[in-house]
């Protein structure tokens, strides 16, 4: 988005996408099992996150937040484990799905209303996301990959584009 908005993420906006070289067997089971495993073990991601102040994902050097959205259908709130990347105050993330053919249901949830909240390290903060314009989200791409190389084999994993998202706080929101 350019500029100030009131609007959110817009899906099929600007986004990510890269040049496909095939994923070969293993990446592709790979990818379906950890996608299994993240629907089935969310609720035991939160828990741990939130017991451990977010020191569960230190052992692996990754910046983890836990984002908690609306629903965009049930109205009910719904919270993830996310890894992000900072950048000053705000925290960007990519809604690569693990490679899925889908947007992730947060990212569809952002879509539908940008406000949420964040958790990192134990202090809840309410945010408002923002979909990087298409140069600025080439910008990070190429940041995010440096940091977690594996985000590559989600983008080579799916047709789809892989919005990249900038969650800004929202001290108004309360």
């Amino acid at each position: 988005m350019d500029g100030p908005s009131t609007a959110g993420p817009q899906p099929g906006g600007p986004a990510v996408r890269q040049p496909a070289r095939p994923l070969s067997f293993r990446e592709r089971v790979g990818l379906a099992v950890g996608r299994g495993l993240d629907r089935r073990l969310t609720p035991l991601g939160v828990w741990l996150y939130r017991r451990t102040r977010g020191g569960i994902a230190r052992p692996w050097k990754v910046d983890v937040l836990l984002i908690t959205t609306r629903g965009r259908r049930s109205g009910l709130e719904r919270t993830v484990v996310l890894q992000f990347f900072p950048d000053g105050e705000t925290m960007v993330v990519a809604a690569a799905n693990d490679g899925g053919e889908s947007h992730p249901g947060w990212y569809l949830n952002l879509v539908a209303d940008p406000a949420a909240r964040v958790e990192v390290a134990g202090r809840t903060t309410a945010v408002r996301a923002e979909e990087l314009p298409a140069d600025e989200a080439a910008d990070w791409w190429l940041r995010i990959l440096r940091r977690a190389p594996n985000y590559e084999q989600y983008a080579r994993a799916t047709t789809r584009t892989i919005p990249i998202v900038r969650l800004v706080p929202n001290p108004e929101a309360g």
